[in-house]
């Protein structure tokens, strides 16, 4: 019995190990952008949780309201920066994107 629970928990961490990792390389077509943006509280964040998700084009997201940055990795063949923070400005947000140096 102590073994299958050691297996168990071995299979556990290894599994738990991947969580948490830094996003995978960009597949054709795909680019990631992060934003700042004039968001204050957990209600903001919300709302653009809810919403910039469901924009065409995006593929995956990370708000962080402590740094008031979003993350958005997102198709190039369906959408762009441009249209993004359109998408935020639709939700009563402005949105300046991070320059990666």
């Amino acid at each position: 019995m102590k073994t299958i629970t050691l297996i168990f928990c071995s299979l556990f961490l290894f599994a738990a190990a991947g969580y948490g990792q830094a996003p995978s390389k960009l597949k054709k077509n795909e680019a990631e952008v992060t934003f700042i943006v004039n968001m204050n509280c957990h209600n903001c964040r919300k709302k653009i949780e809810n919403a910039i998700p469901h924009e065409k084009g995006v593929v995956d997201m990370k708000v962080t309201l402590d740094t008031k940055e979003v993350w958005i990795k997102f198709n190039t063949a369906k959408t762009d920066k441009e249209k993004l923070v359109k998408a935020f400005e639709k939700l009563g947000y402005t949105a300046k994107e991070v320059n990666s140096e």
